[in-house]
């Protein structure tokens, strides 16, 4: 409820924003809003959603991680609106050979799939304790869309005649997330190789196994890391 109060308020914010005026000013503000809201959701939180199910380990991670990746894609929705706001104005200056606008609509549109395939992925493995084949495919697709999101990011920078200093900021905060996103995803890779794998719960982090699957010695609930 919170989340849909969250999403419904953050899409009225955007229409009302739109609905000011249609001067240079408010483009330009709606130019601004647009590249914070998807730089703080595809540079930031949807990496670090990514990191935090890698390097944490309670029973709750995999629904933190779900809470962190959907607060991310509710902001990159609301960029969306502020997106098609700015192209539709006639200050626009985009086309059709603009990479920018369609590489958006693609990435945000695929990734609508990825709670779809985390769930099934934790349903399968709750009930069956066994490697399924929505874990990889729910990682790799995760990674790879959120990478080209990071990258088109920068393509709008370019578009939007940013400056070469703020070119270059966005550049290096985005590479160093990313790399340590990366890195973080080798190490868990390299460490986990094993008996986990063959779970496959790994693949979207730490693993709970309930009192049916086994109990340690002071019959508390066992958690794989």
């Amino acid at each position: 409820m919170k989340t849909t109060s969250l999403f419904v308020s953050l899409w009225l914010a955007t229409l009302a924003f739109a609905q000011q005026g249609g001067d240079e000013t408010t483009r330009h503000n709606a130019v601004i809003a647009h590249g914070t809201i998807m730089g703080l959701a595809f540079a930031f939180l949807f990496p670090v959603g990514a990191i935090v199910i890698r390097t944490a380990s309670f029973r709750k991670l995999p629904w933190v991680h779900a809470g962190i990746q959907m607060f991310a894609y509710i902001l990159a929705l609301t960029g969306l609106g502020l997106g098609v706001y700015i192209a539709i104005k006639p200050q626009s200056q985009l086309t059709a050979s603009n990479g920018h606008p369609i590489i958006g609509i693609i990435v945000i549109g695929a990734l609508l799939f990825q709670p779809i395939g985390g769930l099934i992925h934790h349903y399968k493995y709750a009930h069956q304790n066994k490697k399924t084949f929505w874990a990889p495919t729910h990682v790799w697709l995760g990674r790879l869309f959120i990478t080209v999101g990071i990258i088109n990011g920068g393509l709008g920078l370019m578009l939007s005649g940013n400056t070469v200093k703020g070119e270059i900021a966005y550049g290096v905060i985005a590479g160093v997330i990313w790399c340590i996103w990366v890195a973080v995803s080798t190490w868990s890779a390299i460490s986990t190789r094993g008996a986990v794998d063959e779970t496959g719960e790994k693949a979207l982090g730490s693993s709970v196994a309930t009192s049916e699957k086994g109990t340690d010695r002071n019959g508390e609930a066992m958690i794989a890391t």
